[in-house]
């Protein structure tokens, strides 16, 4: 860390967590989160769920819940940061992590497995008509062996990323990425993008044979109907395989209201790209507290005994905090927290 202290000091923004098995080890838990600290200029984005971006670090965990932070190279102690060695690419103000597989690809000539990160950020470029300067966010590629130090792979768009806005879009984020196929390769991408138009977000799809080369496809989840839960926009998403039925999918997402308010809901499809929502969300925020304004940014991890634990990011009026909570066995619209102070990064 330099003399500014850690990157995650100031606010936190989305998370990605992963849990892997061993015979031998055990339980282990990779935790990747963005943040924002003093290293990140104040004129970086502030609406919610973007003000912690800022720079991307790591942490690990024995049991999910107790976790500790990793130093990465970068500033701040994080492992991503603004890219500082090319002044052209998308992600010169700020980073914030999608996602992170362990994958092999074509593309990449390592049978072991790498890490992949998707990520996003933005610029010092101004937008026009009145957006701030670095909204206009794009999607970019990182490269690991050990998931605590990482290198970017340029896409093949001028700035870098893999991933750009079409027209209508303000900005493309917060990626997930699944592989559907190997053999040929498909690779599926969910993402969310601010429509100029309607000024609400929507939930988006795009394509590719190896993970680095995109094709925006159409929008697979829209804002809800007048006096949903949703008709605000839908955003920030973690798509999981659905224990209960096999082959199909299950979709949680941040919704906003028509006034703002932020909870996440659920939707299901039988194929990835069609989806059907529930009525009502499967989480809300609490009585008071740290997490009583807003909750969204979900990620999901399914447990063996069929549970799962759902991680969010929270605010309430003293700032914002990462969540987590668990299911009701294997109802996974039922969620009872697991920390009522918030998640604790040591």
């Amino acid at each position: 860390p330099d003399e500014l202290g850690w990157f995650d000091g100031e606010t936190l923004g989305s998370c990605v967590v992963k849990r892997f098995t061993d015979e031998m080890q055990g339980e282990r838990w990779m935790m990747w989160y963005s943040g924002r600290s003093g290293q990140i200029e104040a004129d970086a984005p502030t609406s919610y769920g973007q003000r912690g971006s800022g720079c991307v670090g790591h942490a690990i965990s024995k049991d999910g819940l107790v976790w500790e932070r990793l130093a990465g190279d970068e500033v701040g102690g994080s492992c991503l940061g603004p890219n500082e060695e090319s002044w052209w690419c998308f992600d010169t103000k700020h980073v914030s992590v999608g996602d992170v597989n362990v994958l092999s690809s074509q593309i990449v000539q390592n049978n072991m497995g790498l890490y992949w990160m998707y990520f996003f950020g933005g610029d010092y470029t101004e937008v026009e008509g009145g957006g701030a300067v670095s909204e206009a966010m794009s999607i970019g590629v990182a490269l690991s062996n050990d998931g605590l130090h990482w290198g970017r792979v340029e896409g093949e768009h001028a700035s870098g990323a893999v991933l750009e806005p079409r027209e209508g879009q303000l900005f493309v984020g917060w990626p997930q990425v699944i592989q559907v196929g190997s053999d040929p390769e498909r690779w599926r991408m969910y993402f969310h993008a601010l429509n100029t138009k309607t000024q609400r977000y929507e939930i988006g799809l795009a394509s590719s044979p190896d993970g680095m080369v995109w094709e925006h496809g159409g929008v697979c989840l829209a804002p809800g109907p007048p006096g949903s839960f949703d008709e605000g926009g839908v955003s920030a998403r973690c798509v999981v395989a659905d224990p209960a039925q096999d082959g199909h999918w299950l979709m949680f997402y941040e919704a906003r209201d028509a006034t703002g308010r932020r909870t996440i809901g659920q939707a299901r499809s039988a194929d990835g790209e069609t989806w059907k929502r529930r009525e009502q969300p499967v989480f809300e925020p609490g009585s008071g507290g740290w997490d009583s304004e807003a909750v969204g940014q979900p990620w999901l991890v399914p447990l063996d005994d069929g549970a799962a634990m759902l991680y969010y990011l929270a605010e309430g009026k003293e700032g914002s905090g990462l969540g987590v909570a668990c299911s009701d066995g294997t109802d996974w619209t039922k969620w009872t927290c697991m920390n009522p102070d918030g998640l604790q990064v040591q």
